[in-house]
Formats: C-alpha cells, sequence, structure tokens
C-alpha cells in the first residue's frame, strides 16, 4: 500500500512539473504582427489569443482608435472572459511617415538653340501622406552659352522626408 501511494505522489508530481494538469487561469496575449504602419497604407490586425489551460477563449475588440490617415499613436484592446475571469490586453499601433514625396517631371523642351528662352516645364510631387509638400528648385540655365545645365528639384513634406530629381537642359547652337 505504501508502495502503491509513494508512486501515485510520483506521479502527481511529475504531472504537476510538466504542466500536464491544466491550470485554471484566464490568459490572453497578442498575436505576432506589425505595430507601425505608414500613414494611408494597410494595416492587418494580427488579433489576441486567450485560452484557459488548453481550453481556446473567444477574444473581442473592445476598443479600437487606429486611424490610419493621422499621424500618431493608438490603441487596439482585446478582451476575453471565461465564467467568472474577465482579462484585458492593448496593442499599441503607431502610425508614421518615412515615405518621400514622388516627383515626376513634366514634359518640356529641354534642348534649346542659343539665345532662345527656356520655360521650365516644373515637377508633379505627390505624397502618401496627403499634406503640404514643398518644392525647391536650384539650378540656372544660361541661354547664351552652349552646354548642359542641371535643374534639381527637392520636394519636402511635412515629415521631412524628401526626394530630389533632375532635368537636364541642353543649350545648343545650330547651323
Amino acid at each position: 500500500m505504501k508502495r502503491h501511494l509513494i508512486v501515485y505522489l510520483t506521479v502527481l508530481g511529475l504531472f504537476l512539473l510538466t504542466g500536464c494538469i491544466e491550470s485554471n487561469t484566464l490568459t490572453i496575449s497578442l498575436n505576432p504582427g506589425l505595430d507601425t504602419v505608414d500613414i494611408n497604407g494597410e494595416f492587418e490586425d494580427a488579433g489576441a489569443t486567450a485560452r484557459i489551460g488548453r481550453l481556446s477563449v473567444q477574444v473581442v475588440i473592445i476598443e479600437d482608435t487606429v486611424d490610419l490617415t493621422t499621424l500618431g499613436t493608438y490603441r487596439i484592446t482585446y478582451q476575453a472572459s471565461y465564467q467568472d475571469q474577465v482579462v484585458t490586453i492593448t496593442r499599441i499601433i503607431t502610425v508614421i511617415d518615412e515615405t518621400p514625396p514622388v516627383l515626376t517631371l513634366n514634359p518640356g523642351i529641354d534642348t534649346i538653340e542659343t539665345g532662345s528662352t527656356w520655360e521650365d516645364a516644373g515637377v508633379t510631387a505627390t505624397d502618401n501622406s496627403n499634406g503640404t509638400i514643398i518644392v525647391v528648385v536650384t539650378g540656372e540655365v544660361d541661354t547664351t552659352t552652349p552646354g548642359e545645365y542641371a535643374i534639381v528639384y527637392t520636394a519636402t513634406d511635412e515629415s521631412g522626408n524628401s526626394a530630389t530629381i533632375t532635368r537636364y537642359v541642353h543649350v545648343i547652337i545650330l547651323g
């Protein structure tokens, strides 16, 4: 009889040590996912998982303040409940702007004869944030001197991201 009791206690101790006896505490955890998203980008919530022992428990979202159109920090709060236990967990989402503006040269005449007038056709600048874009133009074209001239356009968005594009103007001597 003693021997059976010792074996029983040993097996019970092993079950406790290896976790074979299930916990009755409800736990919730965030599923791995992206928590930083570019403004006006796409975001897919990875969600959360709740368990009590080996039993999966339904998770619901009780708060979601994410606004992909505005820079900032937002939260998604998840909740699970089982009998008298209620647990919550919060995912923090940060909306950032790390994408530079996109510049496109407007079509124009970029090869002219000496003594002619050159008109800058400019650029079109777009940005994912739909905010203000400042375009600075540097460089000059000397229409009296043959050569290749670089006009550099630098666009900067409200988050400080910038991009450049260069237009090359050729001043040539005809005939």
